[in-house]
This record gives structure tokens, sequence and C-alpha cells, in this order.
């Protein structure tokens, strides 16, 4: 395990007041023009260029009230929402991509990423039902544990490495937790054995520039508040890494999110009164936001800037 302290030299970045403050963000991607893409809690879709806002809802667009969970952009500079259905925006106009017209194993989708060869994953799944999809600009392939090695079918999160090896972590039940990763037609599934530990039930997963996987444990369905429980942990494929906590023996901590940035370090959003907190150099730096609402997802701009998510809009660390 690594372990970790609080650190008195402060990240260098400043961060802003809070903008948008009248929205609840809870995903956020940039395109290559560096233009931020957020997606809400039922508010829509928000797109900030610069001092340029527009918001697309169901007054203005075809999108219903529903949680934008996951926004990934492709080459082509399409945005892709993982939302109610999986929904694209090309600039001009969205498409809705709905299960009975495309033969989806399912509707809601949780998470969506895009690989260098521009094919779209996206997850289409619950609980026994539904499972992964990959879209390649013409047909839809969908993976189901009755059809390939998919150990399960709810995906929490789909996490694109820059060998284009697409990892994902499942979540089949509480500990009944997987990560797969798969590389061309070849799928490892990886449990209890291969990370040490059997995570309790998975947040989200991202890869950081060393191509690791670096996922959040989520102990929201637990009845007991119990502390020293991992929170996040990294793999790279052949074995794991907790990251501690400060005084997570002593200290409970529900961890919300987890981001690396573009120098690997390591950015976590707490239900706590420390709301997020920045791992580099072997230590942790806890921090709050005042009446921020909670921090639900992390960003990094083209630029280096990062974009922190909040209940209460979006704030942005220079």
């Amino acid at each position: 395990m690594v372990n970790a302290c609080t650190n008195d030299d402060p990240v260098p970045y400043v961060i802003s007041e809070a903008r948008l403050k009248d929205y609840h963000v809870i995903s956020i991607a940039f395109d290559a023009s560096g233009t931020a893409w957020l997606g809400t809690l039922g508010q829509g879709l928000i797109r900030h260029s610069g001092n340029s806002i527009a918001v697309f809802d169901s007054s203005n667009s075809m999108l219903t009230k529903a949680a934008i969970w996951d926004i990934a952009v492709d080459k082509k500079g399409n945005v892709w929402l993982g939302t109610d259905d999986l929904v694209k925006y090309d600039g001009s106009k969205f498409t809705r991509y709905v299960s009975g017209q495309y033969n989806l194993p399912r509707n809601a989708v949780r998470s969506v990423a895009v690989d260098g060869a521009n094919n779209v994953w996206f997850s289409a799944g619950a609980s026994r039902q539904g499972g992964l999809v990959k879209y390649d600009g013409n047909q839809f392939t969908a993976f189901t544990p009755e059809n390939s090695k998919l150990p399960g079918n709810l995906i929490a999160g789909i996490a694109i490495d820059s060998r284009n090896t697409v990892w994902l972590a499942l979540n089949d039940g509480v500990t009944a937790t997987s990560i797969v990763r798969i590389a061309g037609s070849k799928w490892d599934i990886f449990g209890e054995k291969e990370l040490g530990f059997t995570p309790y039930y998975y947040g989200n997963i991202v890869v950081n520039k060393d191509d690791e996987l670096l996922a959040s444990i989520n102990y929201g369905l637990s009845s007991t508040i119990v502390p020293g429980r991992p929170q996040i942990f990294k793999f790279n494929g052949k074995s794991s890494q907790v990251i501690k906590l400060p005084e997570e023996d002593k200290k409970v901590y529900w961890t919300q999110q987890v981001f690396a940035d573009s120098e690997n370090r390591i950015w976590a959003a707490f239900w706590d009164e420390k709301e997020y907190g920045v791992f580099r150099n072997g230590k942790w730096e806890l921090k709050d936001l005042d009446d921020s609402g909670g921090i639900f997802a992390f960003a990094q701009s083209p630029t280096g800037e990062i974009w922190l998510g909040g209940g209460k809009g979006v704030y942005i660390l220079k």
C-alpha cells in the first residue's frame, strides 16, 4: 500500500468562483478546440466555450430531463452522451439511438468512451440485463455474458488507454465485482486473485499516463460504517496498489470519483468536510469548497486547467 498524509505545499492551481451556479454538473468532456461539454443531473447539456455558454435541454432539443452520466467526444467532433439512451450531437442536431430501433440490449447508458479508431463503446446493461456495446459508425455490436466472455451485465465504467485497450469495471452485485481488459480479440478477466482483495462496488475508472487503471470503490450500498476500507487503487494488469487516504484507519471516507491528470496526479472527490483531494509525490492534499453541493466530475482541458463539476456549478483550477 502507498502511505499518504496531508501536504502543506499547495497544488499549483488557483480555483475560480463557481460558474453556472444553478446547474448540477455530473460529467465533463472537452473537444479538440477546448470547448467544454457539461452534463447535468436533469438540466440538459451545456456547451461552455470561453465566455459563450449554450444550454440544450427539453425546451429546445430532443434531450429529456434524464441525467447525463457521461460524455465523450470523437475525432470528428461528435459529442456522445450517456443518458436515458445513447445520444449524439454533431454540432447542429441530436440523434437518439434507442434499443428498439437499433437492436441494443438496453436503453440506459451510464458510461461512454471513444477509442483511437473512433469506435464508440458504451454500457447498455443493468443487473442480469444487457452489457457492453461497440459502435463503429455503421454497426452496433453487443457483448453480453451469453455471447462473449463478459462476466456480468452491469458496467460501472469504461476507460480506454493509449494502446486502445478497453477497460471495464463490472458490478454484478455487492462484492461480485470484476475488471475486464479487452485488447483486440483477447479478453482478460480480473478479480480477487489478481487484485489481492475484493472491491466492494465500483464507482468509476480512468487510466493514467502510464496506462495503469485507476479505480474508485463506492460504499454507498453498505449498511455499516467501517474505516480502513480500500477506496482507490491502481492496477497494471498484473498487480494492484491501494492508494491510502490520510488516517483512513480512523476516518470513514465516501469516495465518489477518481481522476488522473496529465502529470499523473490523482484527484478524488469525497462526501466529507473535505470535498476533494489531490495525491502527488506520495502525499494527499485535501480541500473543501464553500457551498459546492459536492463534487461529481473531474476533467482536464487541452490547456491544462482542471475542471470540477459540482452540485452548484463548475469550478476551474488554473
